[in-house]
This record gives C-alpha cells, structure tokens and sequence, in this order.
C-alpha cells in the first residue's frame, strides 16, 4: 500500500512549517559544550586531549583540557556556529565543523579518537570525522551523518532514509515514501540497526515486506550520531545485500533539566531531558510525537483528502554509569499507525489519488524495541558491549468490494460491502548482542562477537473476488457471486533462530593504508543450515589531505 502526500494543500504546508516552535528560555545568548573524549578501539576515556573552540570564522575563541574521566567542559560560550579542535600526542587530530549552538540546549559531544599508527615528531597529521563512518571497521561505503544533517539536506524532512537519498549511489522512490534502492538492490534488502540491535522497518504505515514508509518513527531528535552503509559493510552485519542504518540514541542532558514542544508538519511533538541522580551522572531521554494531519483533521481544516494517515510514536533512553568503567541503558521505540481508505463515502472529483478505486481499504500497523544494553572496558584494553531486547511488528489490512451505482452526484449508492481480503502479519522478536573490541596495539585492532534473533511468527492471510453479473434493469440491485476464501498464509507459533556469528581484523601497516579483514556466518534453524563463509575484506589508502582509494 502506497501513501502519498501530494495532495496535500499548498497552503496547509506553509501553515504548518510556519508553526514550528519551541516553548524554551530564550533570554540566554549563551550556552555551554561539553562531552568526553574516549580512544576509538578500546573505547577508555583520554586524559588531558586539548579541545579549542573557533568561531564560523576559524578564529580561536577559547581552549581547555579533558580532565581525568575524558570529559571536557566549556562554558558561557556565544550561541552561533562553532568549531572544535581535539588533538592528543600520539592520535589523530579531530576537526568538527559548523556545530550549531542555540539557548535552549546545551551541546554534548562524544568524541572518538584514533591512535596513529606511526609517530613522527616532525609530522602533523590532520583527520575529520566529517563524512567518515564512525565504525573503525567500516573504510569502504561507509558514512556518518548528523541529527542536523537529517535537517539541512532538502526534502529529508528530519528522515535518516530521506536524508540518504542525497547520496551517491542512493535512489529514492518518490517523495511519497521514504524507500530507497542503494545501487540498484531492492529497497526490501536495507537493513535497519538501534544500539546495535536488528529493528523490524521503523515507519508508519509501512507494507509488509518493505524496509520504507511514508514518515519514520524513529524521531531524529533522539538520534546520536549515526553510520550508513551502502554496501561493503564490516563482517558485524550480516543478512542483507543493499545497506545498512546503523542507529544510535544520544543520552539525555546528565547535568540539568530540558524540554520542549514543537509542532511541525510531521506531528505535534515533546521532548524531556535532564539527570535521574546528578551524583551517578545517570540521566533519561523520552520523547513522544502525534500526528500533525489528525490534529488538523480533527480541528475540520481540509487536508486535501479523506483519508488521513494516523500515527503516533514514542521513544526513550535511560543511561545509568556504573562503577569501574561500566554503562547500563534502557532503550526502546514504538509507534502504531493507521489509515481509512473509505471510497465508497467519495465521489469521483474528491476520490484519492492512492488505493484501489473498487474497495474500501482499512490499514494498520505498529512496531515496538525494548532493550537493555550494558557495556564495558575491560583490561587489556578489550570494550565488550552486551544487548538484549524484545521487538514486535505487526502489520493488519481489511479490504470490503463495493457493489452499487454511481449516483449523478458522482457518490456510489452502496448495496453491499463484502469482504474480499483480511491479513495479519505479527513476528515477535527477541535479540541478544556479544561484541568485543581488542586493540592489541596502534596498528592491529580485532573485533568479534555474535548476533543471535529468535523469531515468533504468526501470519494468516486469506483472499477470495467478488465480481458483478450483468444486470440490464438500471433500477434493480446488482447482483454479485464470490468465490471460496483462499487462505494464502496460515503460521501460527513457528519459531525459528538466525545466529550469526562474525570476526574481523583492522590492520594499519602505515598512517595512510588501513586493511580490514573479516569473516561473517549465519545459521538458521528453520532449514538447520549453515550459510556458506562470508568473507569480507577492505582496503583505504589516503593519497593525500583531499584524495584516497578505497
């Protein structure tokens, strides 16, 4: 089922885009950035890396040093775009740019910086992670993008899908839906990760068996940094052919409360921020959005069609730092979503350009994570990460044939509605994720680990046609005949395992060749079968500050 938005009136776009706002202080022109900065590999935090701030005009405003946990602090700073410099003896200096600070947030930062692998002390050399995959592992395809990119790109409409569109290699469908066919695999194969974890397809009104939809229910205002793939993928993922979305929750403010509201054209939606306990630095995040076209449509301001897409969807991350250089969370998302596709209520002039114009179509669907994540760094400078979670995707559909007349009014004069099709495609999930990070030393790094999904299905889907007889009395009711309902689907309870083990190797012979090699397997026991070894192997070499062949 295709949902498309053009015929949404002009004037209904302006008007909600003009009413974006935000119910924050705004009397500061000032405003803090803070963070930590911890090494790439073995994810333990740097002591004394220098952080300078710039303004938009490079000019150095202000410096500081990471104190003994990795985090820095700079305060009273001018709202505006800004600039920051990290450099260490011994890594790679990192160069953010056009970083935005407004009054009604502070800016948190985590910074990951990389070893060199080679030290010179008459060689600088200079590094951004602007456009770089944050995943070490990742030097082919892959590329980071921002929350703020998710806004600034045209027609991304705050969408990570939509948002990728714009890149080389990457199709969109149309402005309907956010699919996207990664060179030229089918928009089915795209994968989408949460903190490590496989999500069913994260978007309302999403069909079964498509990874797309017309809006996310992945908010990007709740997204930390983020990495996509668009093929070549490190051995940690597995099960796909087209790309990956590798998404990760930022934490909520651990220092202060926020909040805010916003409505917009994609909903009505808040935000609340701030610390649980201020001594632990544990803090939570939780957001929630409403659809902005139910709120209009309820208020009886014409959307510019009947069928109007309801949706609504919640997301939140609680962070709980332990002792001895531990991190607990609690993550999760959902949203549900529904739309009415009544033509037999419309006349021909106002029908909708979307659903098939012989029935009227009832759509719903919804999806929900909740997970549980605790990570560590252990000795010997190993990062081990541990996932668990719980998911469900459930998509449902009522289809009833129209049998009448149409009216000189252009309304149909309903005699029956039968029923004609009826599905309800629900997987339960239930994942758990082992990771290990090894930096062996500033050449060699080894990750391993394991992703294992147990799958609960129930799946039922039955059809049958309803056609009209000929009838040569205009005045008479129609007659009609169907056919025996056919039950395509019929699974209930199945349960089946996908495990999929993997290994890889970065190797840094000097500072500007990097290898990756890896292996990645999978075992399902639906078929009790091993997928053939999946070798995968990367190369980047840096020719210089502006060229490099991957």
């Amino acid at each position: 089922m295709l949902i498309h938005t053009d015929m949404i009136k002009p004037y209904l776009i302006c008007l909600a885009s003009m009413m974006v706002f935000s119910l924050q202080a705004q009397e500061n022109i000032s405003q803090t950035i803070r963070g930590q900065v911890i090494d790439t590999d073995g994810k333990y935090p740097l002591t004394g890396v220098t952080v300078l701030l710039a303004d938009e005009g490079l000019e150095e405003l202000v410096g500081t040093t990471t104190g003994q946990n990795g985090e820095f602090r700079l305060e009273n700073v001018p709202l505006g775009r800004h600039h920051l410099k990290f450099s260490f003896m011994g890594y790679k200096e990192v160069l953010l740019s056009n970083l935005i600070l407004t009054s009604s947030k502070e800016l948190i930062l985590e910074i990951a910086m990389e070893e060199l692998a080679i030290s010179l002390a008459d060689v600088e050399v200079r590094a951004t992670r602007s456009g770089e995959a944050q995943n070490e592992m990742a030097i082919v395809s892959g590329s980071a993008f921002t929350v703020e990119e998710t806004d600034r790109y045209a027609g991304s409409r705050g969408d990570p899908a939509r948002m990728a569109s714009n890149f080389a290699g990457v199709q969109g469908a149309d402005d309907s839906r956010n699919d996207i066919v990664i060179r030229g695999n089918a928009p089915g194969s795209v994968l989408w990760q949460l903190e490590g974890i496989n999500i069913p397809n994260p978007n309302h009104v999403g069909a079964s068996g498509t990874s797309g939809g017309p809006v996310n229910i992945i908010n990007n205002k709740i997204l930390a940094n983020s990495d996509f793939y668009t093929g070549a993928f490190p051995a940690e993922f597995g099960n796909t052919v087209s790309g990956v979305f590798d998404l990760k929750f930022r934490k909520g403010n651990n220092e202060k409360h926020e909040k805010s509201f916003q409505l917009g054209f994609m909903g009505a939606e808040l935000f609340l921020e701030g610390p649980i306990n201020k001594s632990s630095r544990s803090s939570y995040l939780v957001g929630y959005r409403y659809s902005s076209l139910q709120l209009f449509s309820a208020l009886g301001i014409d959307v510019g069609t009947s069928a109007v897409p309801r949706y609504q969807d919640f997301a939140f991350k609680f962070n709980f730092p332990l002792k001895n250089n531990g991190n607990l969370s609690v993550f999760a998302v959902g949203g549900k979503s529904n739309i009415d596709i009544k033509v037999s209520e419309e006349s021909i002039e106002d029908r909708n350009l979307y659903g098939e114009k012989d029935r009227d179509q009832y759509f719903g669907s919804r999806m929900a994570v909740l997970g549980l994540s605790y990570e560590k760094v252990l000795q010997n400078q190993t990062y081990m990460k541990a996932t668990l979670a719980a998911s469900q995707e459930r998509l449902e559909a009522d289809h009833y044939y129209i049998v009448g007349r149409v009216q000189p009014n252009g309304f149909i004069n309903v005699q029956d509605l039968p029923a004609i099709l009826g599905y309800n495609f629900t997987t339960n999930k239930y994942s758990q994720v082992l990771s290990f990070f090894k930096k062996i030393d500033n050449k060699n790094t080894l990750n391993y680990g394991f992703q294992n999904d147990i799958f609960g299905f129930n799946l039922t889907d039955s059809a049958r046609q309803v056609s009209i007889l000929p009838q040569n009395d205009p005045s008479a009711p129609l007659p009609y005949q169907s056919t025996p309902w056919v039950n395509r689907w019929n699974v209930d309870g199945t349960m089946a395992v996908l495990a999929q083990p993997y290994l890889q190797w970065k190797h840094k012979p000097t500072e500007t060749l990097s290898l990756v090699v890896g292996l990645h397997q999978q075992y399902f026991s639906l078929t009790d079968s091993w997928s053939p070894l999946e070798p995968r192997l990367g190369m980047n070499w840096k020719l210089d500050e502006t060229q490099k062949i991957s």
